[in-house]
């Protein structure tokens, strides 16, 4: 348990999902990203890092984690499931029957920055997208029930096996099936899979889909997110007039994964979201970048205080570098520095700063003492220290 909290997150390009049919990354968003889903036999030759039942457990107790347990109740009328929320009582954990039950932990990479690793399997998508990664075990017969989400997520098994159902056709809803759960009619799938470990499961939005456990299982989903209209107009002013469309990026290109940037497509595609001409004075790039590094409000690092900062500068100053918190949420273009849902206009110089603690996911030694150098750094590194970029503790 210590061993995996205190692991730091490394990306590896080697490690990017292997696609089936020789599909390549360029190919795989051109035919399938937010198009239609995609079973990927073995794509991932092992989960590393990786959680055990007990470690999701673990997480499940404690208070700042959110984690829930869906429950499958079989009855004369079908399946019916229930959802109870945690944190959980260690011994309430350990009573849990045989079957028929899965605990679903959510932001797991902000608690434990080590499996920000897993990240690095699709890295061809922008990180700004990705939302958390959610671990699941589940008991034999265990499952959430027939639903559909409204974002991309790629479903990656570990240790046991889960079968899989999913289909592109309209699907009802079914409020009969669970009063805690949005769930839908049970369905008989396009495609049915036996995910075994290393297979991965891609899922556009919208698709309905029903995985069970047909042995205990894990399952590590990595989920993005998409921001709605109404998300990006609490800042405008006017109305969403019952229109309340996800941004989509269904001609994402390879060129705009770069670590922690924004790019000009993803703006003009806000901008068709929203309807805003390119002659409107609205700053559409800070409105995004703002919105998708907001944090949870109790997932949000804590900043240094304004008053205390020159001192903490001073005490790191012989420090090698620092590393970016676990729950910090960064981003930028090419004007401006994003972190935690706030902004930071910049040069093209300290923007480039800002690039390469994206990509490493830390301040390298290097760059802490040019920083300190420049009026424009030192504006720069105490900005990040105040709004809570890095992890000053040792501990997330």
């Amino acid at each position: 348990m210590v061993s995996l909290h205190n692991r730091r997150a490394t990306s590896d390009p080697r490690r990017v999902l292997k696609l089936p049919d020789n599909l390549s990354t360029e190919e795989f968003l051109s035919g399938c990203w937010q198009k239609k889903p995609l079973f990927m036999p073995q794509a991932l030759s092992r989960i590393r890092p990786a959680v055990t039942r007990n470690e999701i457990g673990w997480l499940a107790t404690l208070e700042d984690v959110e984690s829930r347990i869906v429950f499958v109740e079989r009855g004369a009328n079908g399946l019916h499931y229930r959802a109870k929320s945690g944190p959980f009582e260690t011994q309430y954990l350990q009573g849990l029957p045989k079957r028929d039950w899965t605990l679903l932990v959510h932001d797991v990479e902000k608690h434990l920055p080590a499996m920000r690793a897993l990240f690095a399997h699709v890295s061809f998508i922008p990180d700004w997208r990705i939302d958390d990664l959610m671990v699941s075990f589940a008991a034999p017969g265990g499952g959430v029930g027939p639903h559909r989400d409204q974002y991309d997520v790629f479903l990656c098994q570990g240790t046991g096996i889960r079968n899989w159902q999913f289909t592109t056709a309209n699907v009802a809803s079914n409020s009969a099936a669970s009063s805690d759960l949005a769930l839908l009619h049970e369905f008989v799938g396009d495609e049915s899979h036996d995910a075994a470990a290393g297979d991965v499961l891609y899922l556009p939005p919208g698709v309905a889909h029903w995985g069970t456990a047909t042995r205990a299982c894990i399952t590590y989903s990595i989920g993005m997110r998409a921001p709605q209209i109404s998300d990006l107009m609490q800042t405008l002013a006017g109305s969403i007039e019952g229109n309340d469309a996800f941004y989509a990026d269904p001609d994402l290109e390879i060129a705009e994964a770069r670590p922690g940037y924004l790019s000009a497509a993803a703006t003009r595609r806000a901008r068709l979201l929203l309807s805003i001409s390119d002659n409107n004075s609205v700053d559409l790039p800070v409105i995004l970048g703002r919105f998708v590094t907001q944090t949870k409000e109790w997932l949000t690092p804590d900043g240094v205080d304004e008053l205390e900062v020159d001192d903490v500068i001073g005490d790191i100053a012989a420090a090698g570098g620092l590393v970016v918190h676990g729950m910090a949420r960064i981003a930028f273009d090419d004007r401006n520095i994003y972190l935690n849902g706030r902004h930071l206009r910049a040069d093209p110089e300290t923007v480039s700063v800002a690039a390469r603690i994206c990509a490493s996911r830390g301040l390298q030694k290097d760059d802490l003492i040019s920083m300190r150098g420049s009026d424009c750094g030192i504006e720069l590194l105490k900005w990040l220290l105040m709004h809570g970029a890095f992890d000053l503790n040792g501990d997330k």
